[in-house]
């Protein structure tokens, strides 16, 4: 049987389709290529955590119109510019320390320009997500309209310090957003926890429930959108609890519940 902690952050995975609105691929194909809902309008500015060795996703969002904030305290410089880009040498945590070059979410959302409406918000931080999205004030979150982020260390969710936090971020996400889109990053492995098959890391995109009605899933993922981050390798096959359809169906099984 599937341990009841490990559930109560799965059951918050259960993605949902989105009817009438399409999806589009943003970025390269492989690592730093993500799926967002192909409904976005060039004011909306994008607030990216995590530069890496590519900025293919930023770099595609700033040609169609989009601002870009990058933020990385890892890197000494972007490896492209772009004159939509303002990068800054700090990172994301969930409490902010200056000293360390690393600020809460809600602490960076204050350099959005004034004025900003349904921001875009990506996060690849390497495992800092967590603690960030959890400390987040729902106020704050719910100002995006998208979310795309990787998910890091899905395998220790049967650990209960990390389950905790684990399950206050999605908990956080799942309060004003929904999951509409799920692919498996390649590079990481596929294992057991609490007795479920998961992908070690997971790209997950969420969108704002006032702004996207959603229905159960009919997607078996990964889709004609999603490519393998590592080419070498095969795409994993999510199909399985939580992320195929009828996964909400399961959850109700275990006897847990599913957000609207």
């Amino acid at each position: 049987m599937a341990d009841t902690q490990v559930i109560a952050a799965l059951r918050q995975l259960v993605p949902r389709d989105v009817p009438g609105v399409g999806k589009v691929r943003i970025g390269g194909v492989g690592d730093g290529g993500y799926v967002l809902l192909d409904r976005l309008a060039p004011q909306q500015v994008v607030m990216s955590f995590g530069v890496g060795p590519t900025v293919t996703f930023d770099a595609e969002m700033a040609e169609r119109g989009h601002d870009i904030l990058l933020f990385d305290h890892t890197v000494d410089e972007l490896p492209q510019e772009h004159h939509r880009f303002r990068w800054f040498r700090q990172g994301v945590a969930g409490v902010s320390n200056p000293a360390a070059d690393l600020f809460s979410l809600a602490d960076h959302m204050e350099k959005l320009p004034p004025g900003t409406i349904d921001p875009i918000l990506k996060m690849d931080v390497e495992g800092a997500e967590w603690a960030s999205l959890a400390a987040t004030p729902r106020h704050a979150l719910r100002r995006f309209a998208q979310i795309v982020l990787e998910f890091h260390t899905m395998l220790a969710l049967h650990q209960p310090a990390f389950n905790a936090m684990a399950v206050a971020a999605l908990n956080a996400l799942s309060s004003d957003f929904a999951v509409v889109h799920v692919h498996a990053n390649n590079w990481g492995g596929m294992g057991f926890v609490g007795g479920l098959v998961m992908p070690e890391t997971i790209e997950v995109t969420y969108a704002r429930r006032d702004l996207f009605a959603t229905v159960a899933s009919q997607t078996f993922y990964p889709t004609a959108h999603d490519t393998p981050n590592c080419a070498e390798r095969a795409d994993f096959d999510l199909w399985f609890y939580p992320f195929h359809p009828g996964g909400a169906d399961l959850a109700i099984t275990a006897g847990v519940a599913i957000p609207d």
